[in-house]
């Protein structure tokens, strides 16, 4: 078993250097050390990625149609082929292959984030909920990457917000976040943004605080929340400190419509005068 670890460990190495021919090489050798189906996949796919780097459509095609055909019954063969169909923007024959494997093997998990995934950059974000709210109605669900239900509900909120159902959004996110320690959610701030359209300013502003602490890194987008849930409350010297600390990090603002009309009572009383570089969105 060590022997298969050093030669995946020295076959990325030689992908990471851009030695696609050697590490396809290398990759074969590591074959014959494992009879685990999912790690022969993987390698079949790394195998092919490999040929597609080095020019080669046939020959990739090839293996990933070796690897559906001779692993019929692990979702995971559909799931590797279905990515390089993404890669090829072919976003139809992707969407219909995984469409098949949720029907065939509906508890595994990793297919339906990207066929989620999928259809959220086809613009079909609908039909994305669809597939993560069938996603959650399984009893059992194996952990794709590490992602459980949790962030299933974090997606959702996203995609509900997206679609502007703000009350759908906060409702997901707030679920996702009673699955988890409080400082290993990682979307407060979406969370603020909930609250600011669902007129609850003082739990925004608790929500993107709670992200500035336990995020440690603070970026305009996330200064102009902060600003918007003071001005909610009354507090414009606080969100004019927030803009200014904002407009110092790339000598610049940008603002969204949203944003201007929390930022009325500063338009008012004359301080975007004082900033040179705003540039506002249209509304």
């Amino acid at each position: 078993m060590s022997s298969f670890f050093s030669l995946i460990r020295e076959a990325k190495l030689l992908e990471e250097e851009k030695e696609f021919t050697r590490a396809f090489n290398v990759y074969a050798e590591s074959e014959s050390h494992t009879k685990n189906e999912s790690a022969l996949i993987k390698i079949k796919a790394k195998k092919a990625w490999c040929l597609y780097a080095v020019g080669n459509p046939r020959e990739t095609e090839s293996l990933f149609q070796d690897i559906i055909q001779n692993y019929p019954s692990h979702p995971l063969s559909i799931t590797v082929y279905s990515r390089y169909l993404i890669k090829l923007k072919k976003f139809k024959s992707a969407k219909v292959l995984l469409q098949k494997s949720i029907l065939q093997f509906p508890s595994y998990l990793e297919n339906y984030l990207l066929l989620a995934s999928l259809l959220k950059d086809m613009e079909r974000s609908e039909e994305a909920i669809e597939v993560l709210k069938k996603a959650l109605s399984q009893e059992h669900l194996s952990n794709g990457r590490g992602i459980d239900r949790k962030d299933i509900w974090a997606e959702l909120g996203s995609l509900y917000f997206s679609r502007g159902d703000f009350n759908s959004a906060l409702a997901s996110l707030k679920k996702s976040l009673k699955m988890v320690e409080p400082e290993e959610f990682l979307h407060y701030d979406l969370l603020a943004l909930c609250y600011l359209e669902a007129e609850d300013p003082e739990n925004a502003l608790t929500s993107i605080r709670t992200h500035i602490e336990y995020c440690k890194e603070i970026d305009p987008e996330t200064l102009i929340i902060l600003a918007r849930a003071h001005c909610r409350l009354g507090k414009l010297e606080e969100a004019a400190n927030n803009l200014i600390q904002a407009y110092s990090i790339e000598d610049s603002l940008y603002l969204k419509a949203t944003d201007f009309i929390d930022f009325a009572p500063l338009l008012r009383n004359g301080f975007f005068t004082t900033l040179e570089n705003i540039e506002w969105e249209e509304p």
